[in-house]
């Protein structure tokens, strides 16, 4: 735009230029955050010792396609979002319906004040980037937040959830 000769004043091809930069750098950030959620692979798996819950490991990948795995401990903390372009998300907040057991089938019972890791998040070279902590508070309420940077939306195709 600037190379070649024309009667545009320099401002014009200025404002012309940046209306090309802006677009391209939008578009690319719609794709990335439309993209971002999009689940590749999910693996379950029940870690060892009896009752214990079901484990889910959900791979994304970001816009510079490098894999980002998070392990989600409990699967009761997904529930469906309303962000478009999701299908799931890490519940912000939860109150336990039933209480889990431990190794030995007894009931456990949150702490109040407590806090337990329910996600972590994962680069390829298994370093942890962020967790999703829930602290928690009377009656079995618990209140969730993010430490680092945690995938929290998910896109999971149907083909995956069997």
């Amino acid at each position: 735009m600037f190379l070649v000769e024309s009667s545009l004043p320099m401002n014009a091809r200025v404002a012309l230029a940046g209306i090309a930069l802006g677009t391209s750098g939008l578009s690319t950030g719609l794709v990335s955050w439309c993209a971002k959620p999009y689940v590749t692979k999910m693996r379950r798996f029940r870690p060892d010792g009896a009752g214990t819950a079901e484990e889910l490991e959900l791979t994304t990948y970001t816009l510079t396609l490098r894999p980002r795995i998070t392990k989600v401990y409990d699967p009761s903390f997904l529930i469906e979002t309303r962000r478009p372009l999701a299908k799931w998300e890490l519940a912000e907040q939860i109150t336990l319906t039933e209480y889990r057991t431990d190794a030995v089938g007894t009931n456990v019972h949150p702490t109040p004040g407590g806090a337990e890791t329910v996600s972590e998040t994962t680069n390829e070279r298994g370093e942890v980037m962020g967790r999703w902590v829930v602290k928690w508070g009377e009656g079995g309420v618990g209140t969730c937040h993010e430490v680092g940077h945690v995938v929290r939306y998910f896109n999971v195709h149907e083909e995956l959830l069997q």
